[in-house]
């Protein structure tokens, strides 16, 4: 019975050892920027598994594995570009969460801000074209016998014909 257990400690610590001793991660000995920048990296890179999360939130063994990876090129002193180049160079441009800015993937970047542009130019041609249609509102001419029925006239009219006509010259 001993002889039972003493072997599957054995084994446990085997194992932990051969796990401690294969991951990269606990080799590499990330400094905080080393981490930081793997982090960063983390977010642009896709899961290989399922195509649809990045690394930094998908929990699948190939999001571990490629997280392994990033931090194994970051430990060797690769910089963000020199380890995105390499990750694309194994699992090709669909690996990138967002595209390069660079040939036909430019347009992702370029078409967004033109046609926000065009839109605003739209909309001040149409305004000025609608604030060109306004109804005009001409002035109309009232003649005494128009004002009212009634036979003496109304001071406030007299007081707001005296003041128009200062206006007028």
């Amino acid at each position: 019975m001993s002889g039972v257990l003493f072997s599957g400690v054995i084994a446990s610590l085997a194992l932990v050892l051969s796990l401690g001793a294969a991951s990269p991660v606990s080799a590499a000995g990330l400094t905080p920027q080393q981490e930081s920048l793997a982090s960063d990296l983390d977010g642009k890179l896709i899961s290989p598994c399922c195509w649809t999360q990045t690394i930094a939130v998908h929990d699948s063994e190939a999001a571990e594995q490629l997280k392994a990876q990033v931090r194994l090129l970051v430990a060797q002193g690769m910089g963000e570009d020199e380890v995105l180049d390499t990750i694309v160079a194994q699992y090709g441009e669909e690996i990138l969460a967002a595209p390069r800015a660079s040939g036909f993937n430019l347009l992702a970047y370029a078409l967004p801000t033109l046609l926000i542009a065009l839109g605003v130019v739209v909309i001040v041609l149409l305004a000025l074209r609608w604030r060109g249609d306004r109804i005009e509102v001409l002035p109309v001419m009232v003649t005494a016998g128009e004002r009212g029925a009634s036979a003496e006239p109304n001071p406030l009219h007299s007081r707001l014909d005296e003041e128009l006509s200062r206006f007028d010259s």
